[in-house]
């Protein structure tokens, strides 16, 4: 069965992601000719919220509201969304209100990897936006050139939030299981590895490093 979260529960996760990804502010590595990143463009990626994590955010401001399907893409788009789930946008970063940003604004551009024996290791890139785009060859995200770059209290946090919510979401364990799965999958048929960022407690751990890939 489902869990669906509490709203005193989102308030909680909320707390553990208050790191900053970077020193700087990555933004400037992506921003187009109006000045707006790439995460916070909506075309590029439609935030997904719970439902409860939406109403949370509603009370607290009036940044958030749900995402109105324009396109048929759009319409098919929703249809994705899991039953506790609904996709949303903001009123867009230059009204952004820090302390109301959404969990897949804080986690972005990161999600979990686990290893070969399905371990949660540590966290990779969102597969989209490793992509290359044509227009440049460069991938979607920068960040995913400089992973060196990602300060490890963020790393760390988010790791934390992460094992919680896999732990309550028995499905998004599943899911993460499957993105890993597949993402080993890419790297036996392409030979290229993907950047792995693993918490500070395994970074020594001979037993993950033997079995991340």
């Amino acid at each position: 069965m489902r869990y669906s979260l509490t709203e005193e529960e989102i308030d909680y996760y909320l707390t553990l992601l208050n790191e900053e990804l970077t020193t700087y502010d990555c933004g400037t590595l992506c921003k187009n000719d109006k000045g707006v990143p790439l995460c916070c463009i909506v075309d590029e990626a439609v935030p997904l919220l719970y439902k409860t994590e939406l109403s949370c955010l509603m009370k607290k401001g009036d940044l958030w509201f749900a995402f109105k399907p324009k396109t048929k893409e759009d319409r098919e788009l929703i249809k994705t969304a899991d039953s506790d789930q609904v996709f949303a946008e903001c009123k867009g970063v230059s009204h952004c209100v820090r302390t109301q940003r959404s969990l897949c604004c804080r986690t972005f551009p990161l999600e979990p990897y686990l290893d070969k024996r399905n371990i949660f290791a540590g966290l990779t890139f969102l597969e989209e936006f490793m992509k290359v785009d044509k227009k440049n060859n460069l991938p979607k995200c920068p960040m995913t050139l400089r992973p060196q770059d990602i300060r490890q209290e963020f790393v760390d946090a988010h790791f934390t939030f992460w094992e919680k919510l896999m732990f309550r979401r028995p499905e998004e364990f599943a899911t993460y299981k499957d993105t890993s799965k597949k993402a080993r999958a890419k790297i036996k048929r392409t030979g290229v590895k993907i950047p792995v960022l693993l918490p500070s407690h395994h970074k020594n751990r001979k037993d993950i490093l033997d079995n991340l890939f």
